[in-house]
């Protein structure tokens, strides 16, 4: 199936990387090995991030979506709509090298591709979870961060492994070399919370953004994802090394159920979060 691609930019960017983007995407159309996809996906480019963020906040008011800010991203997607969207910040992706903004695209067209449905973002807060957070005080509102930012590091590991086996890896070795590279404000955060059971529970389910997509490589044998893994060790050295194997502990169980749906691997992922001992 052909996917047609509409790309929808501020007035006076440049053309030459409106065509850029065209080509990273096609990249990975061009490789992709899926039965099914999506027919249509639009990708945005915002002037700044003041604009993607007021776009942001009105869409979530006007389809009731209760997300964090993504505005943190070099680039996100979603399907709120119904079909997949991609959005891309020139402010936030300004003055970051070719590689790294080729494998941010090839990743979130990954995302369209692989997850370009509004199931991907419609999240269960069931009874279940609900019940097993209340003895460890872990409340709705709590409950709400983990799983979102769990979602995304499981959805993460579907893509950095896809485009891994298609020969696109070294993208995705690009963009979490990039986003190894200071580590500093992840420091201040986790010092703060691994003092508080609660806290800590959130920090933990960020943190899996890097190290499940990582372990992904490594699950296909990608050249360079055990290089990676060492990168990563040295960029958090800060972290305890009972945090770090009960970080990658729980990266093993998420990954034991990839053969699930999507909401069954989001629900047994957030109760071994919510259960596990890690500090």
């Amino acid at each position: 199936m052909t996917v047609q691609i509409e790309i929808v930019s501020y007035e006076g960017v440049d053309r030459r990387f409106l065509a850029q983007v065209r080509a990273w995407a096609n990249e990975v159309l061009e490789k992709s090995n899926l039965l099914s996809t999506p027919p249509y996906m639009l990708i945005t480019i915002w002037k700044n991030n003041e604009e993607l963020l007021d776009f942001y906040r009105n869409e979530k008011e006007a389809l009731g979506v209760v997300t964090g800010e993504e505005i943190e991203f070099l680039a996100t997607h979603e399907a709120w709509r119904g079909y997949p969207r991609v959005h891309i910040s020139q402010e936030r992706i300004e003055g970051i090298s070719a590689s790294v903004i080729q494998g941010v695209l090839h990743h979130e067209i990954g995302h369209t591709l692989l997850h370009g449905s509004p199931e991907f973002y419609e999240f269960h807060f069931t009874n279940r979870l609900q019940e097993a957070g209340l003895p460890k005080g872990i409340d709705l509102q709590v409950l709400q961060q983990c799983v979102y930012f769990l979602s995304i590091a499981i959805k993460d590991w579907d893509v950095v492994k896809w485009l891994s086996e298609l020969g696109l890896g070294y993208g995705q070795q690009a963009l979490l070399e990039y986003l190894m590279i200071d580590t500093e404000e992840e420091q201040q955060v986790w010092d703060i919370a691994r003092n508080s059971p609660i806290h800590i529970r959130i920090a933990i389910a960020a943190f899996l953004k890097i190290i499940l997509p990582i372990e992904a490589m490594i699950s296909v044998a990608f050249e360079g994802a055990q290089n990676l893994k060492g990168r990563w060790y040295e960029a958090y050295s800060w972290l305890s090394e009972r945090e770090r194997t009960g970080l990658f502990r729980l990266c093993k169980k998420i990954a034991e159920y990839e053969g699930r749906i999507f909401q069954e691997r989001l629900e047994y992922g957030a109760l071994q979060l919510i259960t596990e001992p890690f500090n």
